[in-house]
């Protein structure tokens, strides 16, 4: 009977990790790491099922094994940085022209971190080349290239 708790346990842990992977922020891969840990324990000891205090152990164990959990996690994963709030928050980031950039044009694109952006220059920036942010216009960006930004 331990065996089969055991892979059950197992069983509900895997489907909560993944369902946390799926939709994450529910907060559920602790509880499925806990889970999987007493799956294995059930696994491995199977005879443990038959102690009569063996529920409380696992429930008072609980507590440090989803602090460690949460520990782990959340080196694995820290917390993103904050959205910027306006686009002026954009000035001096570095960048790479994914689509030419031309003067008086809007079609031009770039990349900065990983987010893609219509931007503007006051000369031809071609593909590949290193931009910093120098102005906003709207939702758009003037852009200069990296080697030329520090002379203005």
């Amino acid at each position: 009977m331990g065996h089969d708790l055991g892979l059950l346990l197992l069983l509900i842990g895997a489907i909560l990790i993944v369902v946390e992977i799926a939709t994450p922020g529910f907060f559920i891969a602790v509880p499925g790491t806990i889970l999987i840990i007493y799956g294995i324990l059930l696994i491995i000891f199977p005879w443990l099922i038959e102690i009569p205090w063996f529920p409380w152990l696992l429930f008072f164990l609980s507590f440090p094994i989803g602090y460690v959990t949460y520990l782990i996690y959340r080196r694995l994963s820290p917390p993103s940085k904050p959205v910027t709030e306006s686009y002026e928050g954009l000035i001096g980031k570095r960048g790479v022209v994914i689509e030419t950039v031309k003067p008086d044009s809007l079609e031009g694109k770039v990349r900065i971190d990983s987010d893609v952006w219509s931007a503007t220059s006051d000369r031809v920036i071609e593909p590949g080349r290193k931009i910093v942010v120098v102005g906003v216009e709207g939702v758009h960006l003037i852009v200069k290239p990296v080697e030329e930004a520090g002379k203005t």
